[in-house]
């Protein structure tokens, strides 16, 4: 079965591409544009990673990780943070799986997907 990866991101092209590259690594992909949405659609597919951008138009990609892991049921799942401006918070040790800075090279991204995966 194909591993599931949600992408979040409110630049639409950025969200293509990034679906399309993982398409073609044979994940299975999602996609959410705002904070809200990626946490309803992880609450509702449980996807094994999320590609989270922390600067979303409607809502905090951040604040949504936050509800995410505060959810035990979805704690477990894997947060990788895309973003321009790289926080200089500690937090995100505990929240993130990975910090990857925009623009980022494919082979970081998958990299980072790779890392995160749960491996049975």
């Amino acid at each position: 079965m194909s591993q599931v990866i949600l992408v979040v991101d409110d630049d639409r092209s950025m969200r293509a591409s990034t679906l399309r590259l993982l398409g073609a690594r044979g994940y299975t992909t999602i996609e959410a544009a705002s904070a809200a949405e990626a946490v309803q659609k992880t609450a509702a597919l449980n996807p094994d990673v999320i590609l989270m951008d922390l600067h979303l138009r409607h809502g905090s990609g951040l604040e949504a990780a936050r509800q995410i892991k505060g959810q035990q049921p979805l704690a477990h799942i894997p947060i990788i943070a895309l973003t321009a401006t790289p926080p200089d918070w500690d937090e995100k040790l505990q929240l993130f799986a990975a910090v990857l800075v925009k623009p980022c090279p494919t082979a970081q991204i998958l990299d980072a997907v790779a890392a995160a995966l749960p491996h049975a």
